[in-house]
């Protein structure tokens, strides 16, 4: 089998509401996406849930979760325009910095930079993610 025809993780999520939903923007840009472990069995004890695609697709697949456009007006209740500014621009620094340390893009080396990175989006961290941008 080709490499590109693998099926790798694209990331792995505490729920499959999550999952589910990423999945959901991967395949709105036209790429096939799949959730594994969403099932009651991995909810009872606790694995994580994991949004699959070819190997061949995780660069478009990262820019289309986490590179695209937003528009505020879908989060102005949610939001103040400060908030939603900082959420795009972390969205941008982490796509950029995803396709340098993706453990499947970088190679295993890069699994503690990746988990870095995942850190500083939660916290919506934008100096650190651009700290880790330039350190790579």
């Amino acid at each position: 089998m080709d490499d590109d025809q693998k099926l790798i993780v694209f990331d792995k999520y505490k729920n499959a509401v999550d999952a589910n939903i990423v999945k959901g923007a991967i395949e709105a840009s036209g790429i096939p996406a799949g959730v594994i472990g969403d099932s009651t069995a991995n909810a009872v004890w606790m694995a994580p849930v994991m949004v699959v695609v070819f190997r061949r697709d995780l660069e478009a697949a990262i820019e289309a979760v986490y590179g695209g456009e937003m528009n505020y007006e879908e989060y102005r209740e949610e939001m103040s325009q400060e908030q939603f500014d900082n959420l795009q621009a972390c969205n941008k620094a982490f796509s950029q910095l995803l396709l340098k340390v993706h453990p499947e893009l970088g190679g295993k080396q890069c699994a503690p930079l990746f988990s870095q990175a995942k850190d500083a989006m939660d916290r919506l961290d934008l100096e650190a993610l651009n700290r880790l941008n330039a350190s790579v």
